[in-house]
């Protein structure tokens, strides 16, 4: 049914933000038992602030995807 709101739309934005927010918890877990270097935690948080970009691009083409296309 055109316009009808999909069931995959609100567990993919569900799944992103609780997803979100434990990989920040353990992203500074673990960023704050590196090293005291600058260089080596500069790298560290670039790395990590845009990893999680991935599973969310992913998560977001499967909940745009129709219940047909698998």
């Amino acid at each position: 049914m055109p316009g009808a709101m999909r069931w995959r739309t609100p567990i993919g934005g569900l799944a992103i933000v609780v997803g979100l927010v434990l990989y920040a918890v353990a992203a500074a877990t673990l960023g704050g038992a590196l090293p005291d270097n600058a260089l080596l935690q500069a790298v560290y948080y670039l790395a990590a602030g845009l990893l999680w970009i991935v599973p969310a691009v992913w998560v977001m083409g499967w909940a745009k995807r129709d219940d047909g296309d698998g």
